[in-house]
């Protein structure tokens, strides 16, 4: 369990950095396809003399969520802003016994929902409509017990208040009550374009929103959860924190929503920091996934992913998200680790932003099963479109991944396992400074798979470009029967060996691997100019508590974590 114990609190913060204008599809981009990234090329001067503008590939990492990392939440007390209120639930005298009895409809600037550990859980669901302001955030936070257990707010046989008013029609009413223990989302009282914001949720673990569990709603009536659903559901809202929390048992452990309805029906600048999310998705259904994200500027940090419920399909990572970072997390076991796809439900908007043409991962521990999909898919997975069309292949996201720092394996016997399946060449993914290890008995080491797409007007596989990487001995491109279209590049600047040079355990390197100090340094300018926004800075340690990263010797070691 990740638990935090630092004494430092950032709270949520509106993501730095516009997100305006239409970037060019960047498959190829300006990057040079023949050297590695180890190549400096030096600044492009317009022929006036002058620099020439920023490339595509600058303009969207530019527009990225540039937050400091959160490290840890503050202790669960008032906030301390004139005339905010601290409501109390726990099993003190003068406290409130249930979560039915907080005046939920209105919270407000700086105000404070302390829920306090007791040994039963809370059986509870509510809604949080209120808008705090930077300065002054709405914040729900567990206050934990002496030994760090945190109060827990469960979904099944829960009660809701009855004067929290969900929705503005029979069917909204009853649909978001079905669909979670949490909701961000307008009250159906309020005005159409409404949406809550500055709200932080923390130090809780919240459970119990899966099909089979029944609740009884706000007239009191007794009703099933919805297949689709989530233990914490941002339906709308603009910065918003889930914080320190342990999510599981839910149809999915985390998930938000966003549509071309306007700007207030886009969910903006989201952190994920320090969560443990597990167990989440529905046996059998590839659909529910420990976390579904669909937001505008959103930043997956610290958190670590468990495995699924068993027997349920869906991926850890799941995000149809604009302005996507991924850093500093353990991510266990899905279908695919980090699944990265089109913005289904707000192409129009999503194709307007820089932002969309750039995500990162870095940083990040990542374990899975080699037979259950790739580890990272990138680009989109609605295909068979046409050019002309709005959904599919033309909203792909058609940009550059930067994948740095990581460690990923891959376990298994026998077959075919894959690492990266980048949907169309438009879609490129800049690799260096990762340790990708492949189980011995894995029949086939491929970097790359394929992904169906309409090739009258795409051809599938995307381009990888690998900068200085260890990977196990034995890889390839593909398996022998299984070309993958699109690109390979750098396959010289590899580091490969049999023997394993991290210890599985920790996922740090051993004594004398070829890893040690091994890191790249000199880099072209579009991957420098990424690195010097998005440094690697923190790791996570053995028991998954983030901590600075060194550098402890002659340079980085490859990898997430550094020796």
């Amino acid at each position: 369990m990740l638990q935090f114990n630092l004494n430092r609190f950032l709270c949520a913060c509106a993501v730095a950095g516009g997100l305006a204008g239409l970037m060019a599809a960047c498959g190829g981009g300006s990057s040079n396809p023949s050297p590695s990234p180890a190549a400096q090329d030096p600044a492009p001067v317009a022929p006036s003399g002058r620099p020439a503008p920023d490339s595509a590939e600058a303009l969207a990492v530019r527009a990225l969520p540039s937050t400091s990392p959160m490290l840890a939440t503050a202790d669960c007390v008032p906030s301390g802003v004139p005339g905010a209120r601290d409501y109390q639930v726990g099993p003190g005298a003068g406290q409130f016994a249930t979560l039915e009895q907080v005046p939920w409809e209105t919270l407000g600037p700086g105000d404070t929902v302390r829920i306090f550990y007791r040994s039963t859980p809370y059986l509870g669901k509510f809604l949080i409509a209120a808008s705090g302001t930077a300065s002054a955030p709405v914040r729900v936070c567990g206050v934990k017990s002496s030994t760090g257990q945190r109060p827990i707010i469960d979904g099944k046989n829960a009660l809701t208040r009855s004067r929290l008013n969900y929705g503005d029609s029979a069917s909204t009413k009853y649909v978001h009550q079905t669909r979670s223990v949490i909701v961000v989302k307008r009250l159906g009282t309020d005005d159409w374009t409404d949406y809550p914001s500055h709200i932080q949720v923390d130090g809780l673990e919240v459970r119990g929103a899966a099909p089979g569990n029944t609740f009884t709603d706000a007239e009191g009536v007794v009703r099933p959860y919805d297949e689709f659903g989530a233990c914490i559901w941002i339906d709308r809202g603009h910065h918003i924190t889930i914080a320190d929390n342990v999510i599981h048992d839910c149809s999915q452990g985390v998930y938000s929503k966003s549509t071309e309805d306007g700007d207030f029906a886009i969910t903006k600048d989201i952190r994920l920091a320090g969560n443990y999310i597990y167990g989440n998705g529905i046996v059998g259904d590839v659909h529910m996934h420990n976390t579904y994200m669909a937001s505008a500027g959103i930043v997956y940090e610290f958190n670590r992913y468990g495995p699924l419920r068993a027997g349920a399909l869906g991926n850890a990572i799941k995000d149809r998200s604009v302005g996507t970072v991924v850093r500093y997390n353990r991510i266990e076991e899905g279908a695919h680790a980090i699944d990265l796809v089109e913005a289904e439900d707000f192409p129009t908007f999503a194709l307007t932003q820089d932002a969309y043409r750039a995500t990162l991962v870095y940083g990040n521990q990542i374990v899975k099963s080699g037979g259950t999909g790739s580890a990272i898919h990138y680009g989109g997975d609605h295909f068979g479109s046409d050019p002309e069309k709005n959904w599919g292949e033309p909203n792909f996201r058609r940009g550059t991944l930067y994948f740095y720092s990581n460690t990923v394996r891959l376990t298994g016997t026998g077959g075919t396992v894959q690492l990266f399946q980048l949907s169309t060449t438009l879609e490129r993914a800049e690799v260096w400074n990762n340790v990708f290890i492949f189980d011995a008995g894995i029949a086939y080491k491929a970097l790359r798979a394929n992904q169906d797409v309409n090739t009258t007007y795409w051809t599938g596989g995307g381009i990888v470009n690998l900068g200085k990487n260890w990977i196990s001995a034995g890889w390839a491109d593909s398996d022998p029967w299984h070309p993958v279209s699109g690109q390979l590049l750098g396959q010289a600047n590899v580091l490969s060996g049999a023997s394993i040079p991290v210890a599985l355990t920790t996922l740090s390197p051993v004594a004398g691997s070829a890893v040690i100090d091994a890191g790249q340094t000199v880099f072209s300018t579009a991957v420098a100019a990424t690195l010097n926004a998005f440094p690697v800075a923190y790791q996570l340690n053995a028991q998954f508590q983030p901590v600075a990263r060194p550098v402890s010797g002659a340079g980085p070691d490859l990898g997430a974590v550094e020796r």
